[in-house]
């Protein structure tokens, strides 16, 4: 890693001397590309300002990261009301992320408008996110199946990666206890009307031992990335967008029923989008894929004798939006994906998939209406995806605005979450096998949200319902192999409660969420989730300094102990982060990731990540 970090040091004075004079922006917004703080493209796949948005949003800015005590992904997202994740231990151990309730797999994850996630195990791997590659993260909280697709029953989240205007250089060196290493350099040159941005992030740690009921050891990491975004005006209404990433690292890890703790991982991406704009109408044309391979073994083993999955989808959509009246906004939009399942290239003898691709093909429309008052919103999507019945979904939402910054609205949708390649089918062996009969998960949710201003103190509150059919577990049949069957169903009941004030010359925020989360079938909670959750965070910049502190609380939840389930504690983390200015190019950053050391857990057995430093140089030209 010292020779990753000494690489990336030597190549930002090499950059430096690449960089030219900044074009002026030009352009649309629309597509996700150069987007303004209060805009936001998720919600309905073209650009919208947030205030019109009639679903809880959260926007995360580079400023916010770069500040903020989160030192992954996962601890950002989970710095949002209503977002609670379950770890297998620190940052690159398995991460599932529940929004609003629903399970793992039921929040969508983009990356600049491609998803991204593993086709057999139908499930993002937020340790393989470079927080260093990420210029803002949207999140859309409640199903948005309409627009995207499979996944979004409790929200979506979606990645942009970082951009600079040409000229600019960025770099980052970061050490840490735990043998923390990282680094961090982008640099955007231009090209005519045009810009390309290239960050290159590397980052390792010694761990910790993240079982506390099985092998003692240091569970490390390390993660090297690459990405390179831009953009090329054609003309005044014609525009190309690129992107590539790619990522590889390794893992340690613990498993309590033995076998394999080393994982490999490699990952590609690459997405190329045409873009038209005249001011009335709006489409694009985009293209990619995504590739992820991962291999487990035994430290000290072959490889080969591992476990080997590799997952491609390839994705093409095309988007037509056209603005009927000031008022009135029409779109109408194609998905269509390829996803391939391989996992003999790098292994012996480990057996194939019976169907190893499948074909899926979406049309989708979109209208909103925004008069002063009134506002309307709602979406239509068909999916056909090969090997399950065929799914309709909608969002409906009515908004009435009173007062100056004050909106309450009423959302109704409809989501699914399609079965993986290993739902469907994982090949049999001594312990299990898939299913090829199995049905889509799908969710009906309805939500009635309030957003205001009262004694210059923003608030919002959120109270939604969500229920849940034909959720998918694995369950041993008559010889003890296990296999997924559609078996429960669920009930989700909450509600949000966010303040934000700048008070006595502090910017504060209190989040507090409440969560009733049922299976219907045994009336016990959905394990790992907490019913109260709760957070304050303060900060104030003074001339050179900027400060920042957060108190995060998570309550006690249900867990599984076989042969029943045990109740995990409630836990209370402090987080702080302070950085000093030197001038308008160098800057010191200290991040303190809970302070106090507190013992948690979050998933049974496996220990919560204990307390983190990291000393950050920064230097922005």
């Amino acid at each position: 890693m010292k020779k990753n970090i000494l690489a990336l040091s030597v190549a930002s004075a090499l950059t430096s001397t690449l960089a030219v004079a900044a074009p002026a922006e030009s352009g649309s917004a629309k597509s996700g590309i150069s987007v303004d703080e209060t805009l936001v493209v998720t919600a309905s796949r073209i650009q919208q300002n947030s205030a019109d948005i009639l679903s809880s949003v959260k926007i995360i800015t580079r400023e916010e990261i770069d500040l903020s005590p989160a030192l992954s992904i996962a601890e950002l997202i989970n710095d949002v009301n209503g977002f609670q994740l379950s770890q297998n231990g620190g940052i690159a151990q398995t991460t599932g992320i529940f929004s609003r309730g629903t399970n793992a797999g039921h929040t969508l994850v983009i990356i600049d408008g491609q998803r991204i996630g593993s086709a057999t195990l139908g499930l993002v791997e937020f340790a393989n996110i470079s927080t260093d590659q990420i210029e803002r993260v949207e999140i859309i909280k409640g199903p948005r199946a309409s627009l995207w697709g499979s996944d979004a029953i409790g929200g979506v989240i979606q990645i942009f990666t970082r951009q600079l205007n040409a000229g600019e250089l960025a770099l980052d060196l970061s050490v840490g206890n735990q043998s923390q290493q990282q680094g961090s350099l982008s640099s955007a040159f231009a090209h005519g009307d045009g810009k390309t941005t290239i960050t290159l992030s590397a980052k390792s740690a010694e761990g910790y031992d993240v079982l506390d009921n099985a092998e003692p050891d240091d569970d490390g990491y390390h993660r090297e990335d690459i990405s390179i975004i831009g953009t090329q005006n054609i003309n005044p209404q014609w525009r190309v967008n690129w992107l590539a990433k790619y990522n590889q690292g390794q893992s340690d890890y613990d498993s309590a029923f033995g076998g394999n703790n080393k994982s490999e991982l490699e990952t590609k991406q690459w997405h190329l989008t045409a873009i038209q704009d005249t001011g009335l109408w709006y489409q694009q044309f985009s293209w990619g894929q995504q590739i992820d391979e991962s291999i487990d073994f035994i430290e000290g083993g072959n490889k080969k004798d591992g476990s080997f999955f590799e997952t491609k989808r390839l994705q093409a959509n095309w988007l037509g939006s056209y603005q009927v009246s000031q008022a009135l906004t029409t779109s109408v939009g194609v998905d269509l994906t390829r996803e391939e399942v391989d996992t003999k290239k790098r292994a012996n003898n480990q057996p194939g998939y019976d169907k190893t691709e499948r074909d899926k093909k979406a049309l989708y429309g979109h209208i909103a209406y925004d008069e002063e008052t009134i506002l309307l919103d709602g979406a239509l999507r068909y999916d056909d995806i090969e090997g399950i019945d065929n799914k309709f979904t909608y969002n409906a939402s009515a908004g009435l605005r009173f007062g100056d910054q004050s909106l309450i609205s009423i959302n109704l949708g409809r989501g699914f979450k399609e079965p993986s390649f290993n739902d469907l089918y994982y090949p049999e062996d001594a312990f299990s096998y898939g299913n090829p009969e199995l049905k889509a998960e799908t969710s009906n949710s309805a939500e009635i949200l309030l957003k205001t201003s009262v004694a210059d103190i923003q608030t919002e509150l959120s109270v939604y319902k969500t229920k849940i059919d034909d959720l998918i577990e694995w369950v041993p049949d008559e010889n003890f192999k296990y296999n997924p069957l559609n078996i429960h169903k669920a009930t989700i009941k909450g509600a949000e409660l966010n303040l934000t004030a700048d008070l006595f010359g502090f910017s504060q925020s209190l989040q507090l969420g409440y969560l009733d989360a049922v299976n219907d079938g045994t009336n016990k909670p959905l394990i790992r989730r907490a019913k109260h959750t709760a957070r304050y965070q303060i900060s104030r910049d003074f001339d050179n300094l900027n400060l920042l502190a957060s108190v995060n609380y998570q309550g006690k939840r249900e867990d599984s102990e076989w042969p029943s389930t045990t109740e995990l504690p409630s836990h209370t983390l402090v987080n702080l982060s302070a950085a000093y200015s030197f001038n308008s190019q160098w800057k010191l950053t200290l991040k303190a990731n809970n302070l106090f050391d507190r013992d948690y857990v979050t998933n049974n057995h496996y220990v919560g990540q204990p307390a983190q430093y990291l000393l950050t140089l920064n230097y922005r030209q």
